[in-house]
């Protein structure tokens, strides 16, 4: 007979029980945020994606005919305002986003958060006070590492003491400008809106170094304190000269922990590398995800051999949210919070079992905060503090 934290059987629910959340997607600008919404969605039986809006109205469509989606509109406001929507994904130009979710909160909307969320930290913190003011939650997608399988077992085993105490990361994100000036998938423009210091802060620094900084801050349980550095156009001249295809952080933890983050658009096409290293009391642990994409560590935590590099496997990815069982209703543990697949994913399982996300709009703050640093810490010559 099972315990009750693990039953034998599994509990069934009627699927008369389960509200759907209704989902409204502003925006395909940062498309690949909006055209995950429906695939999500589609595979929930709690969820379902009841309207889209955007300004290019064939894309829109490819959307609306691939995810089924009942209701399209090139009016954004309309879908933070919508009665009958619960859940905003908003996959806007940052400098939209703001005044978008100010006006969806105000109508009780829960929120996925595009990234960046805000042009200017103080932005970011006029939508923190009215989430916390309006009661709901608000998940930004520069969580989303924290939700996938390399991600969340670095953290776990790092959090564990694999490597003892953690004294140093190096995380290199080397990718092509290529992904940022698509319109969407196939449709490549050379002004799309990541090239737009108007529409979005940074350039091809902040475009990944948000999701790493955000894992960073989440792994470590501790908070920026001081940022220098240095950004360049070295391959794309043509850019803005607000923006960069080279960044190079160094960043400092409360705890004294130190963390070298460069990110670039500079890679040919194809060619982009990702590689982190850690390095703690204990020992070093690597996460190859290019050359032979691997987790491995060499530690004397727990091993009598301390010489020899181990494999380490990741969680595998999991079945997230309320899943259809056998068409009669849906097992009790085939949505766990903590199992979830990524921000939209966890933000629908907090609302079905009422628990606090992870990843909240006061990371989204904190996390920008530090990318904004950096810049102001490359343009000046000096160490930015926090």
């Amino acid at each position: 007979m099972g315990s009750p934290e693990h039953p034998d059987t599994q509990k069934e629910y009627p699927m008369s029980e389960v509200v759907k959340k209704r989902i409204g997607i502003i925006g395909l600008d940062h498309w690949y945020i909006g055209r995950e919404a429906p695939a999500i969605a589609s595979r929930r039986i709690d969820a379902e994606v009841v309207t889209v809006a955007h300004r290019d109205a064939a894309n829109r469509q490819t959307l609306v005919t691939q995810g089924n989606i009942p209701h399209q509109t090139d009016d954004y406001l309309s879908v933070a305002t919508d009665p009958d929507v619960d859940v905003v994904v908003t996959a806007c130009t940052t400098a939209e986003n703001v005044e978008l979710c100010l006006a969806a909160v105000e109508h009780g909307k829960h929120l996925v958060l595009v990234k960046p969320c805000a042009m200017t930290v103080a932005d970011a913190e006029r939508l923190a006070n009215a989430v916390a003011r309006a009661g709901v939650m608000a998940v930004p997608y520069e969580s989303h590492t924290r939700f996938q399988p390399h991600g969340r077992s670095i953290s776990r085993w790092i959090q564990e003491g694999l490597i003892g105490t953690p004294l140093s990361a190096t995380m290199i994100s080397r990718y092509s400008i290529h992904g940022a000036q698509l319109d969407w998938p196939g449709q490549p423009n050379p002004n799309a809106w990541w090239m737009d210091p108007a529409r979005v802060p940074g350039g091809g620094w902040m475009d990944h170094s948000i999701y790493l900084i955000d894992w960073l801050r989440w792994t470590l349980q501790d908070e920026v304190v001081a940022i220098t550095g240095m950004s360049r156009t070295l391959v794309h001249k043509d850019l803005d000269p607000q923006k960069e295809d080279f960044g190079v952080a160094l960043i400092e933890f409360s705890r004294g922990a130190v963390a070298t983050v460069e990110v670039t658009w500079c890679s040919p096409r194809g060619n982009g590398l990702t590689s982190w290293q850690f390095a703690g009391t204990d020992g070093n642990l690597v996460y190859d995800g290019s050359i032979n994409p691997s987790i491995v560590v060499r530690s004397s935590h727990g091993n009598a051999d301390a010489t020899a590099w181990q494999t380490l496997l990741p969680d595998s990815h999991p079945v997230s949210g309320r899943t259809p069982n056998d068409g009669r209703g849906y097992a009790e543990s085939s949505y766990r919070t903590s199992m979830s697949a990524g921000p939209l994913d966890h933000l629908l399982d907090c609302l079905a079992d009422g628990t606090r996300p992870i990843a909240t709009i006061d990371d989204s703050v904190l996390t920008l905060k530090a990318c904004l640093a950096f810049y102001e810490a490359s343009h000046t010559g000096t160490t930015v503090k926090l």
